[in-house]
């Protein structure tokens, strides 16, 4: 009796230690947009951000503190994804590695069915923003024949997925899984975005479950 008395209490106190993991680390823009003068000031040096995402894009950046002298420059395109970042070529092959500019193209086309970030919820905002800047990271990290090698990675969706799925685990790394988890929960329950796209999403990138699994891991 003492035995399954002991595993009772076990099970109980795992299960609460779990719902607590999984309470979902919630950034609310409200409490931050008092901090938005220092957070620019910290990580805001040499990007061009678009005023009505600046709070989500600087609260990002705040967890690649690496990326802060960082030349980037945030646009709005008509493009067939919410966001995707991608180094400038003439920055590649004509300046030194720190000294590379990047650019983040954000989706402006709204229509039902496509995702337009000014609909998306704030907490999944900065997730997907981060995700992003992982791949500044990674791009920061590379030399042009590695930059070649991921530009290669898109040429199948296996090799595609690969490269996707790590970049979404480095954001988890870096403390932000909840956010993405967020985004991707957001992408595939809540939004507006075709089948098609969304069974994209799902083969691509790590999928909530996947997120929630690696931020809750022992």
């Amino acid at each position: 009796m003492k035995f399954f008395f002991f595993l009772s209490l076990v099970f109980i106190s795992w299960s609460i230690s779990a719902q607590r993991q999984f309470e979902s680390q919630y950034i609310d823009s409200v409490q931050y947009v008092s901090k938005i003068d220092s957070l620019n000031d910290l990580y805001g040096e040499n990007k061009e951000m678009l005023p009505e995402y600046k709070l989500a894009i600087l609260i990002a950046l705040s967890y690649y503190p690496e990326l802060s002298d960082v030349h980037i420059v945030f646009t709005e395109k008509k493009i067939s994804t919410t966001l995707n970042s991608r180094p400038n070529i003439l920055s590649v092959l004509f300046k030194h590695r720190n000294k590379r500019s990047y650019t983040i193209r954000i989706n402006n086309r709204k229509k039902d069915s496509i995702i337009h970030i000014a609909s998306v919820p704030f907490n999944a905002k900065v997730g997907v923003f981060a995700h992003e800047f992982a791949h500044i990271v990674d791009y920061e990290s590379c030399n042009i024949f590695c930059l070649c090698g991921r530009l290669f990675a898109y040429a199948t969706s296996r090799s595609k997925a690969k490269y996707e799925k790590e970049i979404d685990t480095m954001v988890i790394e870096r403390g932000l899984g909840w956010q993405l988890y967020d985004w991707a929960y957001y992408v595939l329950r809540h939004s507006h975005a075709t089948q098609s796209y969304k069974k994209f999403k799902r083969s691509i990138y790590l999928s909530p479950q996947e997120i929630r699994n690696l931020i809750i891991k022992p």
